[in-house]
């Protein structure tokens, strides 16, 4: 008899810590059942702001000044870690400056802001009192998310995060109400070159240049794609010789547009972004002006510098990117080297 009670005691617990465990980290099935953090309308963000004891990751829109238009960057300042003793008394006079990554965002950041305006959560754990904010790692946190809206700032304290889906716990600082949330968005937002780094020199595509200025040093040549009575495109020639076009000119366009930034040039100190400020030991190699068969619709410009080791690194800058990027040293030197042939033509 005593047995059977005891397995049955045992039986009634573990049923007991198991609702437990899905009631508090178990999403609900329905998106319906999901509660509000932040009442809000799509598009009202105007910045984001991650901080975090090492870390903080801003999301600002900048203007373009060659189309008008507003798009997303990306900051990131990262601390470095603790210097070893022996140096620590140098680095401390001397001051530790963060580590700064700046880069164009692509349209997948606008879709992943679209979460957090409105932003729901999985649920919500009400207003909570010292030791449970402390349990759920909210007492002490060192992360703060900052949502700068068109109505005005919010503020949130970042938690603990729970076994399995790895979803956060989340406390607003106008209202104290604890919420569970997903997680995922919070770790895009983070460590967001991966998913977000813009990795495109232009929004058009080859098919609607109608012609291209390419100069190289003194040398510049004017290439056009001609036009069939029925509208289809008839490839790339020489500006001199319309009707005659070649395949070295149109296979040297698609290496140039297959051309696509690896990492981002940060502006020099004082020089804000929107201009194509190359690095101090570099000189142009290329320069494009992309034509549509109405107006001017873009630009490449391509540089080329040294690293530290003393090797060719090359930089471009175009309409879209706004700033200085770098670009693979491969497929560059193959579109210099062709570029010759180009001009000899």
């Amino acid at each position: 008899m005593k047995r059977t009670s005891l397995v049955l005691y045992l039986g009634l617990l573990l049923a007991t810590l198991l609702l437990a465990y899905l009631t508090w980290v178990q999403e609900p099935k329905k998106a319906g059942g999901r509660v509000p953090v932040l009442r809000c309308k799509k598009g009202e963000i105007r910045k984001i702001t991650y901080e975090t004891k090492d870390r903080t990751v801003r999301f600002s829109k900048k203007q373009n000044p060659y189309s008008g238009e507003s798009s997303w960057w990306v900051e990131i300042a990262q601390i470095p870690a603790a210097p070893k003793e022996a140096d620590l008394e140098e680095e401390t006079s001397s001051g530790v400056a963060p580590v700064i990554d700046l880069f164009k965002a692509n349209q997948r950041l606008e879709e992943g802001l679209g979460g957090f305006c409105p932003w729901k959560a999985l649920r919500s754990l009400g207003e909570l009192g010292g030791e449970k904010r402390e349990e759920f790692g909210l007492a002490e946190t060192a992360e703060t998310l900052i949502l700068e809206l068109a109505s005005g700032v919010r503020t949130f304290q970042i938690g603990g995060t729970t076994f399995g889906p790895r979803d956060r716990y989340v406390a607003d600082d106008e209202t104290g109400e604890v919420f569970l949330v997903a997680g995922q968005a919070l770790r895009d937002l983070l460590g967001p070159k991966s998913r977000f780094m813009e990795r495109s020199l232009h929004t058009f595509q080859a098919k609607e240049v109608a012609r291209a200025k390419v100069r190289a040093g003194p040398r510049e040549k004017e290439l056009v794609r001609p036009a069939s009575e029925e509208g289809t495109e008839q490839g790339w020639a020489d500006s001199r010789s319309p009707e005659e076009t070649k395949d070295l000119y149109r296979n040297w366009i698609r290496k140039l547009f297959a051309l696509r930034p690896t990492d981002y040039v940060p502006p020099p100190e004082g020089v804000e972004v929107g201009g194509c400020v190359a690095p101090s030991d570099s000189a142009q190699e290329l320069r494009l002006t992309f034509y549509s068969r109405k107006k001017e619709i873009g630009f490449l410009t391509v540089y080329k510098g040294t690293d530290e080791k003393g090797d060719a690194t090359y930089y471009a800058c175009s309409e879209h990117s706004e700033t200085v990027v770098k670009v693979p040293k491969t497929q560059v030197e193959t579109l210099l080297a062709d570029l010759q042939d180009v001009l000899s033509d």
